[in-house]
């Protein structure tokens, strides 16, 4: 009766985030998001394909692959934790790391020092908003501030990623930004 109890659960957690996905936008443009996820990160397709079926938001995809990286884990370890209601400060926590890890400059928390987030946990919202504005400002190669205009503007940050061309290995987008491959960088603070 457990089994299927946790089964029936599973299925609904999954059914809400691809209910959700879809609400964000279907086809392509979701798969794009998760390309440049994959990209950045320099994971494999398979390991992005295997977090997003565990039924996270997309918008937090970018964190679990952050968090694996800065933390030298799986990115699966990061999913369960996460799937098991911590939230991404304790996640942090988890691994001997401290929630000053999300804090980029030029990013979230507007306006605060980095010692705020020594003292302070940062929320969910504000973990996923300072994660994937450094992925995608990067990414993009455009200012943070050309992200978080484009997410004020749209429901998701898959969506502000549609906005753009997808990376700078598709070449110049209008944003003066030149083909080749990224800059290297995306490997956080080492």
């Amino acid at each position: 009766m457990l089994l299927v109890c946790a089964v029936l659960g599973l299925s609904t957690v999954s059914a809400n985030a691809q209910v959700q996905a879809g609400a964000v936008f279907s086809g392509d443009g979701l798969r794009s998001f998760y390309l440049a996820v994959g990209n950045y990160y320099r994971v494999p397709d398979r390991e992005v394909i295997v977090v997003r079926e565990r039924a996270l938001p997309p918008d937090e995809v970018p964190v679990v692959f952050y968090v694996a990286r800065t933390a030298r884990i799986a990115p699966a370890l990061v999913v369960d934790l996460r799937r098991g209601g911590m939230s991404w400060a304790d996640i942090a926590f988890r691994f001997q790391l401290t929630p000053d890890i999300y804090y980029f400059p030029g990013g979230p928390p507007y306006g605060k020092a980095h010692g705020y987030w020594k003292k302070h946990r940062p929320r969910d919202i504000e973990v996923v908003d300072a994660v994937n504005i450094h992925f995608l400002s990067e990414y993009n190669r455009v200012s943070p501030d050309a992200i978080r205009a484009g997410r004020s503007r749209g429901p998701s940050y898959a969506v502000v990623a549609r906005d753009f061309d997808g990376g700078p290995e598709r070449g110049d987008n209008g944003r003066g930004r030149s083909g080749g491959r990224g800059n290297g960088k995306g490997r956080g603070r080492d």
